[in-house]
């Protein structure tokens, strides 16, 4: 029974951290290559996570609506990151986040 028990935690363990590993990574680099552009007096609007639902942020990106050719400023991986930062932070989130990018 016991074993089972380190089994089962084990496993919640390596699906967990990824996925926060993810998380945070996707914070970083939404600063990082979305802030510079996305902040108040930059280049396009400002941007945070809470300006929208995680499902109006899942469509703006699977329909290319973004104005920028993204991958040629970060990678797939990079970019599937940054989604889902902003979805685990939208709106309907149960952590909604805003003004996350410095003035």
């Amino acid at each position: 029974m016991r074993k089972r028990l380190v089994l089962a935690m084990a496993f919640w363990w390596a699906m967990a951290l990824p996925a926060a590993a993810l998380a945070a990574d996707g914070a970083t680099l939404f600063l990082q290559k979305c802030g510079g552009c996305h902040k108040k007096g930059g280049q396009a609007a400002p941007v945070n996570p809470a300006d929208k639902a995680s499902v109006v942020w899942d469509k703006y990106f699977a329909r290319g609506r973004h104005p920028v050719d993204l991958a040629k400023t970060m990678s797939n991986q990079e970019l599937q990151s940054v989604i889902q930062y902003l979805k685990q932070h939208a709106a309907d989130s149960d952590q909604p986040a805003a003004a996350v990018i410095p003035n």
